[in-house]
């Protein structure tokens, strides 16, 4: 039985770990090192809530290579902090025409391995068009289906207003990828315990990121259109057949700057 490794020099022997771990997979009795529990160790998702939860660093999850992340909570942001992040995100939809640097993208795709998960199951998968070009050839394949759809006079198509869509693009305003250097592009399999909302919680995730990042970032909500309706679409951005578009964002550094959070209503609460 396999399931982690617990350092007896440094473990206080306090049952923290046991006491967070969601699954109940810990068997710890007071005064003793916490042990695997024996039926329920199988049923570890691996969170990592025992090693997070630890302040000596005494246990490590076998199925990780490396530790915990350790965190600086005199660097942790404060309130206001993170209100100045929230209220600053804005959607970017004019950009400078150089991609953003790959190793900081990698950083943020990164961060998004710490977004919420069903089950901790983290099924999402990335696809990152990381030049201008290749940006325009996705774009291009999505007017094409678009025209498609608007010849056809479908219901989606008037919905979505494409004919308009088609016809700025042919005179030259890309209103789907925004001429963006870089796209980002979230897949999950379309079975799972929350595949789809583990997907859009991890876009946001990286949106937000690239915000702090000092990048601007933009739902690319007609690609993801595009991708549930055209297998051309899903075939150029390489997602399996099994596999569902769960978001998409446009990537690059801001061509414009924005000093101010618009008005927004109170939240709509009912208190119970």
């Amino acid at each position: 039985m396999t399931l982690f490794t617990v350092n007896a020099e440094t473990c206080a022997r306090d049952g923290l770990c046991a006491s967070v771990c969601p699954a109940g997979c810990i068997d710890w009795q007071p005064g003793e090192l916490p042990v695997p529990h024996e039926k329920k160790f199988a049923y570890c998702i691996g969170c990592g809530h025992c090693v997070a939860v630890c302040p000596h660093g005494a246990l490590h999850l076998d199925r990780f290579p490396a530790g915990p992340v350790s965190l600086d909570s005199g660097h942790r942001p404060s309130l206001e902090q993170v209100e100045q992040l929230l209220l600053g995100r804005r959607s970017m939809r004019a950009y400078k025409p150089e991609p953003p640097d790959r190793d900081l993208v990698a950083r943020l795709l990164d961060l998004t391995q710490y977004a919420p998960s069903g089950h901790n199951a983290r099924p999402v998968r990335w696809v990152v068009v990381s030049t201008p070009q290749g940006v325009r050839t996705v774009a291009e394949a999505i007017v094409d289906w678009m025209r498609d759809e608007a010849q056809r006079e479908t219901p989606l198509a008037a919905t979505l207003h494409l004919a308009g869509l088609v016809a700025a693009f042919d005179a030259g305003v890309d209103m789907i990828c925004r001429d963006a250097p870089m796209l980002a592009v979230a897949h999950a399999p379309t079975r799972g315990v929350t595949p789809l909302e583990d997907g859009i919680i991890a876009v946001t995730y990286l949106e937000l990121a690239a915000s702090g990042a000092g990048l601007g970032a933009c739902w690319c909500g007609y690609l993801r259109a595009a991708a549930l309706h055209d297998a051309g679409v899903r075939r150029l951005l390489g997602i399996p057949d099994d596999h569902t578009c769960c978001g998409a964002l446009t990537l690059g550094r801001p061509a414009r700057r924005f000093v101010a959070a618009p008005p927004r209503p109170r939240a709509d609460v009912r208190w119970l």
